[in-house]
């Protein structure tokens, strides 16, 4: 027996769709084998959303449904009276206005004669660009290309937080068995107040927008200075250890690609240090009191006053760097001000394991700052970003850290009586140790970290993967 026939969407749908948009029936559809021009391809492919067909074609459309078989006597088009099966083809041409309804280079179907303008009883009104039935953006769809750009990636950004939320949550697990005291009573802090070693998104700037389950932060508005600070503040009464990497604006490449590269990380404008919440978020950090930054001029600014370094050519950093802090709050030196108890806290920087050395006032030479804060303030990691499509990744976590010996640091290599801990809590460099043993200090892009992975997870070892860059030391300028 024949199939039976199709009968297409039925009249109920009909009306349904025409009283959101005007919608007619197909009646003859036939495309024909002819090419077209590259620019006509370009320009349909640049307005449709989805994929059609790029040959021309002849379309017999119904203009007006009435009656129980969708089959009206007299259509109306545009104020004019039209036949109900006229058929049009891919130019058409009403009231001397031209309806582009398929290619621009398709020739003219042959059908019917249409009747002139003077036949029709009724003046013809200027048609509304919103109601044509023929260049209607989907409702459903953006209709911007960069709306849908930002659609399109929303799914994959999502991706890549639910892996980084992931790997931070079995590194907090496996922390709170961990064999230091220290560790387990962070993680457990951490646990019960659902707190992770991230950028803290309720204390950023407008013009930051965080990425990679908070941990990576780019400037995206035009406002002069904007700063983020970590989700949870430094421990104090012991060494503390933090690294900030400063990504490139994208894929490198040769010739032109690395001298392009070249420009943008000179051009490259931030400020990575500490401070305590005290310090607007519109503010360089280190020119406000109680926060301290090192900027890519390889200039110290501490608490608004700017320290010199011995070589600005080795603590200068701009794209594809990394700038460690190592910082020691100590309880012990509290003394008394006009604005009330303070405690130092020592710090000290390095650009890819060159430590910045400062020169003091009386003309000698440091290895790092003393930062005076109140006693009952926290003080956290902060970033500041001037130039615009700043993108800089935080290293948090032991698993994450890059260097792998106490000299790179700031320390001297047999000092090894100290535990250097970083900002969440894990061991850095344990009692008697000299070299880091950990899988993401020795940085390799492609190594999984085996710090924070629980029981061998893909996803904790890919975002690990992912959250590591290559190390680029840069050769000591004589």
């Amino acid at each position: 027996s024949p199939p039976p026939p199709n009968r297409g969407v039925s009249e109920a749908m009909l009306r349904r769709l025409d009283k959101i948009n005007k919608t007619s029936k197909v009646l003859h559809y036939a495309e024909r084998d002819e090419l077209i021009t590259r620019n006509a391809k370009k320009r349909v492919q640049r307005m449709m959303h989805y994929h059609v067909s790029l040959r021309p074609f002849v379309a017999t459309v119904v203009t007006k449904t009435e009656g129980e078989m969708g089959l009206p006597n007299v259509g109306n088009w545009g104020g004019r009276q039209v036949s109900p099966t006229e058929e049009l083809s891919p130019t058409g041409s009403f009231d001397g206005e031209e309806l582009e309804l398929g290619l621009a280079n398709a020739a003219a179907a042959p059908g019917p004669a249409r009747p002139s303008p003077s036949d029709s009883p009724v003046p013809t009104p200027q048609p509304d660009a919103q109601e044509s039935p023929f260049m209607c953006t989907p409702q459903s769809f953006p209709p911007t290309p960069g709306a849908r750009s930002f659609v399109m990636q929303r799914s994959s950004a999502f991706a890549e937080d639910v892996l980084f939320l992931a790997r931070d949550q079995l590194r907090v697990e496996k922390h709170s068995s961990s064999s230091n005291e220290k560790t387990r009573a962070v993680a457990e802090a951490l646990r019960q107040q659902s707190r992770l070693a991230v950028f803290n998104a309720q204390d950023t700037g407008n013009a930051i927008t965080l990425t990679c389950g908070q941990h990576c932060a780019t400037k995206s508005g035009n406002t002069l200075y904007s700063s983020t600070r970590s989700m949870i503040p430094v421990l104090r009464n012991c060494l503390v250890y933090f690294e900030l990497s400063v990504e490139p604006p994208g894929p490198g490449g040769g010739g032109a690609a690395r001298i392009e590269d070249a420009v943008q990380s000179a051009m490259a404008s931030l400020s990575i240090g500490l401070s305590t919440q005290e310090m607007p978020l519109n503010t360089l950090v280190g020119s406000w009191k109680g926060s301290v930054g090192l900027c890519t001029t390889g200039q110290i600014l501490d608490a608004g006053r700017w320290c010199s370094t011995v070589d600005t050519r080795k603590s200068s950093y701009g794209n594809r760097c990394t700038v460690g802090c190592l910082v020691h709050v100590d309880d012990s030196t509290a003394f008394e001000t006009w604005d009330g108890e303070m405690v130092n806290a020592s710090i000290t920087f390095n650009v890819d394991g060159q430590v910045v050395k400062c020169i003091s006032e009386t003309g000698g030479v440091r290895g790092g700052t003393v930062l005076a804060i109140p006693k009952e303030e926290e003080l956290f990691p902060t970033l500041t970003l001037h130039s615009a499509d700043t993108k800089v990744l935080c290293r948090f976590c032991s698993a994450d850290i890059i260097a792998t010996k106490r000299s790179e640091i700031g320390l001297p290599a047999n000092a090894t009586d100290n535990v250097v801990f970083t900002l969440d809590g894990s061991v850095l460099f344990d009692y008697g140790q000299t070299e880091s043993t950990n899988a993401g200090a020795a940085g390799s892009a492609g190594g999984a970290s085996d710090h924070g992975a629980s029981g061998g997870s893909t996803s904790e070892s890919s975002a690990a993967s992912a959250s590591r860059a290559p190390r680029r030391r840069r050769e000591a300028t004589m």
